[in-house]
C-alpha cells in the first residue's frame, strides 16, 4: 500500500497538516482567534493545558482563561490593539484552567494579516513557566537570602546576576554591573593575573575555595580596595554552565589578626626584655617555653641591643625556663653564634643541675659557651670579661706607640 502524497493546492489538506504540526507542540498551547479575540481554531494541546475542549471555546472570547482582575481591566482589549497596531508581542501573565487553577504563562501574541495587510485575527501561543517562575524566584530568594556577595558569571567571563549584598559591597547598582566583565570589580593591578585565573577555571570549573594565604583584593565603585575571600562553583543552567562567586569583605577579620599579631609581638618582646645592666654588658632573662617563633624574636632583639650599645658581653639567664630540649638548646646555639660574629662574648646564666644532666642527656654541645650557675656569678664573669678586654687594647696601644712587636 502506497501513501497518497498530500496535494499542496489543496487548502483543506494543508490545514489539517498544520494542525497535526501544532498539535505536535505538547508544551506549547496554540490559539487561532478572531480579529474581536473570538476563538476560532482551538489545538489539543490547548485543551491538555487549560482543561477546556475544542466545543467549550470556540467561538467564545479567549477571556474565559482571564482572571478576573484581568477581565475587570479590559487586559485582553488592549493587548489585541497594542499587536494591531505595533505587530508582535511576548509577555507573562497568569491564566486559569478549567478547574479554577490559576498557571502562569509566556504569551506570544502575534497578528495574522490578509492580502491588504488589515489585521483578520491574531495566533496566541502560551506556554506553562508556573515550575521554572517557581524555581527561579527560590533561586533569587536564595541568592538574596546569601549572607555574602553574590555574582554570577556567564562563559564569556561577564556579570549575568548580582544580588543585593553585592551591591551593598561594591558601591554598583545592579544595572551598572550586568553585562559587564568581572574584572570591573578587580583593582586594575591584578586585573592581567585575574584574567589568565578565570579563564583557566570557567575551562574546569570546580567548587574552589580561594583566600587563605592568597592575596585577593575587590574594586569598590569610589575605587577603594579591600580585602576579600572568594568561593567559587559552577553553576549549570538551561543557558550554559555559569559561575557563582560568594564574596566576603575580610577587612575587619584581616585588622583583627593584625592587632592580635602585634599584641603577641608585644608580649614576646615583655616577656623577653633585653636590660643593660653595665656599660657594654646586656642581660637576657628568659622566662617560659621557647618555640621556633619567640626564639627567632629572641635573637633579633638581642642583636639589635648588641648593635645600639656596643656590648660586649651579653648573658642569657635561663633560670627561668623549666626545661631545656634539643630544639630550645639549639636555639641558644644559634643565638650564641650570632652574637659572637657581632664581637660579644656570651655567657649563660641559671644552668641547674638537671638542667645541665638534661644537656648532657641529649649530647648538646654547647661549644665554648661559658656558664655560671647564678646571675650574680655571670655579672662577675662579665666584668672579667671586660677588664681582660680592656688590658689586652691598652697592651696593644702601648705596642703600637712605642713600635714593639705585639
Amino acid at each position: 500500500m502506497t501513501t497518497q502524497p498530500v496535494d499542496e493546492q489543496d487548502p483543506q489538506a494543508r490545514l489539517r497538516d498544520l494542525e497535526t504540526m501544532l498539535d505536535a507542540l505538547g508544551d506549547h498551547a496554540v490559539v487561532k482567534l478572531g480579529p474581536g479575540g473570538e476563538v476560532m481554531r482551538w489545538s489539543r494541546s490547548a485543551q491538555a493545558m487549560t482543561g477546556y475542549a475544542e466545543a467549550e471555546v470556540v467561538g467564545r472570547p479567549l477571556t474565559l482563561l482571564r482572571t478576573e482582575e484581568d477581565r475587570d481591566a479590559g487586559l485582553l482589549e488592549q493587548e489585541l490593539e497594542t499587536v494591531r497596531e505595533h505587530g508582535r508581542r511576548e509577555f507573562q501573565g497568569w491564566r486559569v484552567r478549567g478547574n479554577g487553577e490559576r498557571f502562569l504563562s509566556h504569551i506570544t501574541l502575534s497578528p495574522v494579516t490578509g492580502h491588504d495587510g488589515t489585521v483578520t485575527g491574531f495566533v496566541e501561543v502560551l506556554r506553562d513557566v508556573t515550575e521554572s517562575a517557581r524555581t527561579e524566584s527560590l533561586f533569587h530568594g536564595l541568592l538574596e537570602s546569601a549572607p555574602d556577595a553574590m555574582v554570577i558569571v556567564g562563559p564569556d567571563a561577564r556579570i549575568v546576576l548580582v544580588n543585593r549584598q553585592a551591591e551593598a559591597l561594591f558601591g554598583f547598582e545592579r544595572d551598572e554591573l550586568v553585562g559587564r566583565e568581572i574584572e570591573v570589580l578587580v583593582p586594575a593591578r591584578f586585573r592581567d593575573r585575574h584574567v589568565g585565573h578565570r579563564t583557566g577555571f570557567l575551562a574546569a570549573p570546580q567548587v574552589r575555595p580561594m583566600g587563605a594565604g592568597l592575596e585577593l583584593w575587590g574594586l569598590r565603585r569610589d575605587g577603594t580596595e579591600f580585602p576579600v575571600e572568594i568561593s567559587l562553583s559552577p553553576l549549570e543552567t538551561a543557558e550554559g554552565r555559569l559561575v557563582a562567586a560568594a564574596i566576603r569583605d575580610v577587612t575587619d577579620r584581616r585588622e583583627t589578626e593584625q592587632r592580635l599579631q602585634r599584641q603577641r609581638d608585644e608580649i614576646l618582646e615583655l616577656s623577653t626584655p633585653v636590660i643593660q645592666v653595665w656599660d657594654k654588658i646586656l642581660v637576657l632573662p628568659i622566662i617560659g617555653t621557647l618555640d621556633t617563633l619567640r626564639a627567632t624574636r629572641l635573637t633579633e632583639g638581642l642583636l639589635d641591643n648588641i648593635a645600639r650599645s656596643q656590648a660586649e658581653v651579653a648573658i642569657l639567664d635561663i633560670s627561668g625556663v623549666p626545661t631545656i630540649d634539643t630544639q630550645v638548646a639549639q636555639h641558644l646555639l644559634k643565638t650564641v653564634q650570632a652574637a659572637a660574629l657581632m664581637g660579644t662574648v656570651s655567657i649563660m646564666s641559671g644552668v641547674r643541675p638537671e638542667t645541665a644532666q638534661s644537656m648532657v642527656h641529649l649530647g648538646i654541645d654547647m661549644g665554648r659557651l661559658r656558664s655560671r650557675g647564678t646571675l650574680q656569678d655571670a655579672l662577675q664573669l662579665a666584668l672579667s670579661v671586660l677588664a681582660e678586654r680592656a688590658g689586652t687594647a691598652q697592651t696593644a696601644a702601648r705596642a703600637l706607640t712605642s713600635g714593639e712587636p705585639r
